[in-house]
């Protein structure tokens, strides 16, 4: 309780009111305390002569105001409540208010990406859409998608919204030595990990974007490298006008966009590669690739690579094509290769044997189809590795030799030439089957056809493949035939479709996978 005077000055005051406003520690009196807190609160009850209710966001004290006309003259008692715990609930509120606005953010940039993989956009769109709805949705001040030059380490603009010209002024690096570089975007695009900045008008690293932070009014700041299978498209900036907008549980939730948007990249640009119009053909070398783990003598043997499919992110299947007399070889280099774990013959005719081979690590198909490529063709000759691949023209070829040599430091790129595939009808179809048929459907359904399911004699059944893939046999001929069903039917049933992309001069390939 406390009694202040027509001048406002203390003529009471009790014990537990300097505790509430804490005035030790502030230096202030009671009185100065009290005014600046409720900021003409009490001149209102003064003047009005009604009880007043007045509350304050810098102290868990809310105070009621009451006027009384005394003999000595008028004075106002005042009575100081504490509601430190009610505030403490509508901080938490506000902060789970702030959190669900940035998930729901996250959810809708989610549900947009899929829109635009399903309506066969371009990442162009990709990348526009994804910016576009973060920054209309409530908790995101604006967002933008920058990507990186490999031979210059230039980061540059692609695409923005919420804001104007915003990377393109800004110093952005990925030289930690430089200050430009230490902050999120920097270290997001070196460690390919998420990066925040939960207060950016206080972090030191964040100085050199401060008074940026400052004109367009955000507080906090997230980049998210947009990666697949160890490959960097570039890197997804968001920022926030709340402080600590970033917290656990939302940045777990925005860094998976990274992820996604790394997986839609990855699918474009490889889809523009199998139906793209001029291809960028890359032949590597790896010579005494055999000799580099310490495999068998090959003298003149040769083994052809024809396919890898993924089970999982630790699982490979690739299939292959040898002679009789060097599958002994095979065997012996599979007990050297680390990621080489099992090889099974499936067939064997005409002095060749077709097998299967189980590797735990991505292999370089996997690698070249993280940007957006295709393995043409693969093969040990002699105990040489020569691999031939075919990139969408606007890969970056260095990125993707530096990503290759990271695999086999060894690797040299022999050849680079520009060519034109053929075959339109299979194209159209492929393009078609591409759209339709979901990723477990294309998993199945290649290592069905790769491990002889569907020859004759088989070279593997339904249970066999079931087990290889960790699915029960029920689940394998269920998306077996969902995934047949599908071909059928852009074959017998849709001619329309096919006879569209034609008429739009969708771009042919040879259909080579």
């Amino acid at each position: 309780m406390y009694v202040l005077d027509a001048n406002l000055e203390c003529v009471f005051v009790n014990d537990r009111v300097g505790e509430l406003l804490d005035t030790e520690r502030t230096g202030t009196s009671t009185a100065e305390r009290l005014r600046s807190l409720f900021d003409g609160a009490h001149e209102r009850a003064l003047e009005d002569g009604e009880p007043v209710t007045a509350d304050t966001y810098h102290a868990p004290a809310e105070s009621w105001l009451e006027a009384r006309i005394e003999p000595a003259g008028r004075h106002l008692t005042g009575c100081l409540r504490d509601v430190s715990r009610r505030k403490e609930r509508e901080r938490r509120f506000e902060r789970q208010r702030e959190r669900t606005e940035a998930l729901n953010g996250v959810y809708e940039v989610t549900r947009a990406i899929n829109d635009v993989i399903v309506t066969d956009s371009t990442r162009e769109e990709l990348e526009r859409v994804t910016c576009e709805t973060l920054a209309d949705a409530p908790g995101y001040e604006f967002a933008f998608v920058a990507g990186v030059n490999s031979a210059s380490g230039k980061v540059t603009q692609r695409t923005e919204a919420g804001v104007e010209g915003y990377v393109e002024r800004i110093p952005l690096s990925i030289d930690p030595n430089e200050p430009s570089g230490r902050g999120p975007a920097g270290r997001a695009i070196r460690t390919q990990r998420l990066q925040v900045s939960n207060d950016v008008l206080t972090d030191p690293d964040f100085e050199p974007w401060r008074e940026d932070a400052r004109e367009l009014g955000y507080r906090s700041a997230a980049a998210i490298p947009i990666v697949h299978g160890g490959g960097l498209y570039g890197v997804l900036g968001v920022t926030s006008p709340n402080r600590h907008a970033f917290t656990e549980e939302v940045a777990e939730g925005i860094g998976q966009l990274g992820e996604i948007l790394g997986h839609a990249i990855a699918a474009i640009e490889r889809k523009r590669a199998l139906m793209g119009d001029e291809l960028t053909e890359l032949e590597y070398e790896i010579k005494n690739a055999v000799e580099l783990f310490d495999g068998p003598e090959m003298g003149d043997r040769q083994v052809s690579f024809e396919r890898v499919v993924r089970v999982d992110d630790e699982q490979f299947l690739e299939y292959g094509v040898t002679s009789v007399e060097a599958f002994p070889e095979v065997e012996a280099l599979v007990e050297r290769v680390p990621h080489w774990e099992d090889v099974t013959i499936l067939d064997e005719s005409a002095g060749e044997i077709t097998f299967e081979l189980t590797i735990t690590s991505p292999p370089l198909f996997s690698v070249v189809a993280s940007h957006g490529g295709y393995v043409a063709s693969a093969a040990i000759d002699g105990g040489d590795y020569r691999m031939t691949i075919h990139l969408p023209e606007s890969a970056d070829v260095r990125a993707v030799t530096e990503a290759i040599r990271e695999v086999y430091p060894d690797a040299t790129n022999v050849a680079r030439r520009q060519v034109t595939p053929s075959n339109e009808s299979i194209a159209q179809i492929q393009d078609h089957l591409y759209g339709v048929l979901t990723d477990r459907q294309r998993t199945v359904l290649e290592t069905a056809y790769y491990a002889g399911f569907f020859e004759w004699p088989r070279h593997s059944s339904g249970e066999e493949i079931s087990e290889t893939l960790g699915i029960t046999p029920a689940t394998f001929h269920e998306h077996l035939r969902s995934a047949q069903q599908k071909i059928v039917a852009a074959v017998i049933d849709e001619p329309d479709t096919t006879r569209t992309d034609a008429e739009s001069d969708r771009p042919s390939t040879n259909g080579s996978s």
